[in-house]
């Protein structure tokens, strides 16, 4: 069985609902920073369910976008 390219392109699909969502909360003002910690925190232990859970949940949670990337 040899390695071909599309196993490293399969194996990086589940990642990235937790990248978009890394980028999203850093991106987004929360209503405390507790909120926005408990979100990193989860989307960056536990990858793949983390950032499935925020793309469903947590994304409702947003104020507005941060004043920095305006």
């Amino acid at each position: 069985m040899s390695f071909a390219w599309w196993h490293a392109a399969l194996a990086f699909v589940p990642v990235l609902p937790a990248l978009w969502s890394i980028r999203h909360i850093c991106a987004h003002e929360f209503e405390s920073p507790q909120q926005r910690a408990l979100w990193l925190v989860l989307v960056v232990f536990v990858p793949v369910v983390g950032g499935l859970v925020y793309i469903f949940a947590g994304r409702k949670r947003v104020l507005r976008k941060s004043a920095h990337d305006a």
